[in-house]
């Protein structure tokens, strides 16, 4: 079975082999995929099928902070772009809103966001769209490119995490523990992350410039354990 990379001119497929081998013996048990909840595929595998290609470039940076200085590139920021999905829009604009309620859902949404994103990865997988889950790494200067995407609207997500120092941000002893009690906090990461909704023609290439002052959220992702003092 020709896996994610292959169908992609060598971008790495986001799932385990195993899970490939899995799909592999549904597929030739005579079982059809359910196709991808509220996604037409069909548009994408007709251009497919026409040759009709386009590209996604971009660089993933930090601004400048002084205007003689170069920009800092984010390398390692991790970028997926999946067909795209009004539904799945629609939960992560939802995440992002609520968000600004409290302190409790400010820091539910980084693993939230997460959560949505390798849901809707899994659901294209078991529906028999895996070439079309496409997922890349930003390079040392900064810089990323998926060829071979078939004309189409797309959704772009990308993340960069960056492990905390806990000690670096703990807050006053009054107030740590208060939203979540019976368990200390071990470690977290610094979440950003990037949404991009992106049209692709047949022979073009779309450009992106992600900033850190451009993200669509940052936030947290809390790592905690039982607090065995309680």
């Amino acid at each position: 079975m020709e896996d994610a990379a292959g169908a992609f001119g060598g971008v790495r497929s986001v799932i385990p082999r195993g899970l490939a081998a899995g799909l592999f013996v549904f597929a030739v048990s005579g079982a059809v995929p359910l196709p991808a909840a509220g996604l037409d595929t069909g548009a994408y595998r007709a251009a497919a099928a026409s040759g009709s290609f386009g590209t996604v470039a971009g660089r993933v940076y930090e601004e400048r902070q002084r205007p003689e200085a170069p920009d800092h590139p984010l390398a390692g920021v991790a970028v997926i772009i999946v067909p795209k999905s009004d539904d799945v829009l629609r939960k992560l604009e939802e995440i992002k809103r609520v968000a600004r309620n409290s302190a409790d859902d400010y820091r539910a949404a980084g693993p939230s966001i997460l959560a949505v994103r390798r849901a809707y990865e899994k659901e294209l997988w078991d529906s028999g769209a895996v070439d079309l889950v496409k997922a890349t790494t930003v390079d040392a200067e900064g810089r990323f490119i998926v060829a071979d995407l078939p004309a189409g609207n797309w959704l772009l997500i990308a993340t960069h995490s960056v492990k905390i120092d806990k000690h670096a941000a703990a807050g006053p002893a009054k107030q740590r523990g208060v939203y979540t009690p019976r368990t200390q906090l071990t470690g977290f990461q610094r979440v950003t992350v990037w949404l991009r909704e992106v049209t692709v023609a047949n022979g073009r290439s779309e450009s992106l410039e992600l900033t850190d002052r451009g993200a669509w959220f940052s936030g947290v992702v809390e790592e905690r354990a039982p607090d065995a003092g309680r």
